[in-house]
């Protein structure tokens, strides 16, 4: 028994440390700048060395120090007992969007939307306890784009088979395996499971600030990454060797919000 709980708040520390660690690398890659001057130079290596120290402070256990007071309680400390599958309440899906940002290597990045098709989510005793959710991969709408020319053709290639092919594969889908409890600020639960894109499937830590109210259920979660080349999306990939002005990063911050109410 006490194994198992050791196990499970290991992983619990695992995913938020992910999180933090990639929130961390994304920020570096976003103060990337050309090495001619050492005032460049100390701005990239500063984000850097920053994302490298949470890495592996959140490899070792938590002690006491400046640092972990300032960071507030580990999230190893978090308690909670568990709550059985069986007995669950259906709570339909009624809205909710995927949220993304992508960019070049070069130039800004592109923002956009994603829509939730639906999904069920599963709740016992005031808890989210499993479920699914899938997404409308038809409904990509890029959303800070002014020209409606460049708008609609952005929208056409993300639909091709350069990227989602939505003709051929019109849905994602995310199936919660598990719900890990947090103390951290930005979420108090984080959800693992696997997300399926183009028939590939991949595990996913997506941290979320959920609330359940009556037979109201709402989650918005913290922005998280995904790496798109993982689900075959390869277009323009750094991996490839495309050339530095056409890269597409491989990175795509993402971030969730979903509404759902009880079934009956």
């Amino acid at each position: 028994m006490f194994a198992g709980a050791q196990e499970k708040r290991g992983r619990i520390k695992s995913a938020a440390c992910a999180s933090i660690f990639f929130q961390s690398a994304y920020f570096c890659a976003a103060f990337q700048l050309p090495s001619n001057s050492m005032k460049q130079i100390s701005l990239f290596l500063f984000p850097a060395l920053l994302a490298g120290a949470l890495f592996f402070a959140c490899k070792n256990d938590a002690t006491y120090s400046k640092t972990t007071a300032n960071a507030g309680p580990a999230p190893d400390t978090v308690r909670i007992d568990p709550v059985p599958a069986e007995g669950a309440v259906p709570f339909s899906i009624v809205e909710g969007a995927l949220y993304w940002s992508a960019k070049k290597a070069i130039g800004k990045a592109h923002d956009g939307t994603i829509t939730l098709a639906g999904g069920e989510l599963m709740v016992n005793r005031g808890r989210l306890v499993g479920g699914q959710a899938a997404f409308n991969m038809g409904s990509i709408e890029v959303t800070n784009m002014n020209d409606p020319g460049e708008k609609a053709t952005l929208e056409s290639h993300l639909k091709d088979k350069d990227f989602f092919e939505v003709r051929k594969y019109p849905q994602a889908q995310f199936v919660i395996d598990e719900i890990l409890p947090s103390n951290l600020p930005a979420f108090n639960w984080v959800i693992r499971g696997n997300l399926t894109i183009k028939d590939q499937t991949h595990p996913v830590n997506v941290p979320v600030q959920l609330t359940i109210d009556g037979d109201e259920l709402r989650a918005e979660s913290a922005s998280f990454i995904l790496d798109r080349t993982k689900w075959g999306l390869k277009f323009r990939s750094g991996l490839l060797g495309t050339a530095r002005d056409k890269i597409i990063e491989d990175v795509v911050p993402v971030s969730l919000k979903v509404v759902a109410r009880r079934k009956w």
